[in-house]
C-alpha cells in the first residue's frame, strides 16, 4: 500500500493574519529578518500539527533563499518588482509585449545574467555563507535542482495573453520566443551554479499555462520544447496546476519524468494509469480547503488517495492555502491520510 506524504504550503497572507508577520522587501533581502519570520512560521505549524511531523519546536532558519526564477527573468527584462507586506514578491509589466521575433532573438542572455538583480542574489549568497557556511544556497541549486517555469508559462508572462492566439494560429510561431526564454534560464542558472560550485542534474518544469491549451496545440508547440529541455538532464519533474485531464496523453510523452504535480480537477485515476511508475503529487484544491467543511475535505482526500493508489509514491500538496483556510480542514487532511506502521 502506498502511504502518501503531505506537503503543506500556506501563502504569506495566512501567516500575516495569524502571526502578524510582514514580508515586504526585507523578507527577500535581509536573511536575518527572513530567518526570524521562518522560525515564527515553524513554531506555529508545530503548535497545530506537530503530531504529524510538521514544523519544529526548536526551529532553525533556512540557509537558503528562494524566489521564483520566473520573477528573476521578468526583472532582467524590465518588469517592476513590488513587495507587498502580506504576499509574495510580484512582477508588474509585460516586457516583451509587441516585440517581433527579430527583436526577441536580439535579446542578450548573457547581459541578463549580469543584471544587477543577479549581482544582488550573489551578494546575498555571500552573506548566507557567513551565517550558515557550506549550507548556504540559492534556489536549491546545491542539490543539483534547476527549478524553473517552462518556456510556455514564462513566455506568457513576458509576452502576454496574445501568445495563446499566436500559438493557435501557428504553433511554430512560439519557437523564437521559447528559444530566448531557455537561453535566459541557462545563462542565469549557469552563472549562479558556477558561483555556488554546483552542477545541475535535475530540472523541474512548472507549466502553469499548459492547461489552457488544447491537446493539439500543446503537442505541436509545447511538448517538443519541454522534451528538448528534459533531455539535457538525467531526471526531470513536471508541474501543471490547472485541470489537466485532456493533456494526460501528451504528458505521458514527456521524457525523463519521474514526478508529476497535477492540478485540481485532473482525473487522478487516469493519471495513475497513463503515467505509471512516477511519483504523483496531486495539488489539493485550495478552494475546497477554504470553503469546504471537514466532512467534505475528508471525503475528497480519501478519493484522491484511492485514485492515486497505483503510483509508487504519492504526495498530497496542500498548496497556496490562503488567509481564510480553517485550521480544522488542514487537520482533516492529516487525519485522513494513512501513516506507515512498523509492519509496512
Amino acid at each position: 500500500m502506498t502511504h502518501p506524504a503531505v506537503s503543506l504550503d500556506f501563502m504569506p497572507a495566512f501567516y500575516h493574519r495569524h502571526l502578524g508577520v510582514t514580508y515586504g522587501k526585507a523578507f527577500y533581502y535581509d536573511p536575518e529578518y527572513r530567518g526570524s519570520v521562518e522560525c515564527q512560521q515553524a513554531l506555529f505549524l508545530h503548535a497545530h500539527w506537530g503530531r504529524h511531523g510538521v514544523g519544529a519546536a526548536h526551529p532553525h532558519p533556512s540557509p537558503g533563499l528562494f524566489i521564483q526564477p520566473l520573477e528573476i527573468i521578468m526583472r532582467t527584462q524590465g518588469a517592476e518588482w513590488r513587495f507587498p507586506e502580506d504576499a509574495t514578491l510580484e512582477s508588474w509589466g509585460t516586457p516583451w509585449r509587441g516585440l517581433d521575433p527579430a527583436a526577441i532573438a536580439a535579446i542578450d542572455a548573457q547581459a541578463a545574467a549580469r543584471h544587477p538583480v543577479v549581482d544582488e542574489l550573489l551578494a546575498q549568497y555571500r552573506v548566507l555563507q557567513k551565517l550558515y557556511g557550506e549550507s548556504a544556497d540559492l534556489f536549491g541549486i546545491k542539490s543539483g535542482m534547476m527549478n524553473i517555469h517552462a518556456p510556455l508559462t514564462t513566455a506568457q508572462q513576458l509576452y502576454g495573453e496574445e501568445l495563446f492566439m499566436l500559438l493557435a494560429e501557428d504553433p511554430a510561431a512560439g519557437g523564437p520566443i521559447f528559444t530566448k526564454v531557455w537561453e535566459l534560464y541557462q545563462a542565469i542558472f549557469q552563472r549562479l551554479a558556477d558561483a555556488l560550485g554546483a552542477r545541475l542534474t535535475r530540472v523541474q518544469l512548472g507549466d502553469c499555462a499548459a492547461a489552457m491549451l488544447s491537446p493539439a496545440t500543446y503537442e505541436a508547440a509545447v511538448l517538443p520544447w519541454n522534451n528538448r529541455i528534459a533531455r539535457q538532464f538525467p531526471r526531470a519533474g513536471y508541474h501543471s496546476c490547472g485541470s489537466s485531464t485532456h493533456l494526460l496523453p501528451a504528458f505521458a510523452k514527456l521524457e525523463h519524468m519521474d514526478l508529476y504535480q497535477l492540478g485540481p480537477g485532473t482525473d487522478l485515476a487516469q493519471a495513475a494509469r497513463q503515467l505509471p511508475g512516477t511519483h504523483l503529487q496531486p495539488l489539493i484544491d485550495p478552494v475546497l480547503l477554504r470553503q469546504g467543511d471537514t466532512a467534505q475535505v475528508r471525503q475528497s482526500i480519501a478519493a484522491v488517495i484511492r485514485d492515486c493508489a497505483p503510483a509508487p509514491a504519492v504526495t498530497l500538496c496542500l498548496w497556496s492555502l490562503d488567509r481564510d483556510t480553517p485550521l480544522a480542514n488542514v487537520s482533516a487532511v492529516y487525519e485522513t491520510t494513512p501513516t506507515p506502521t512498523p509492519a509496512d
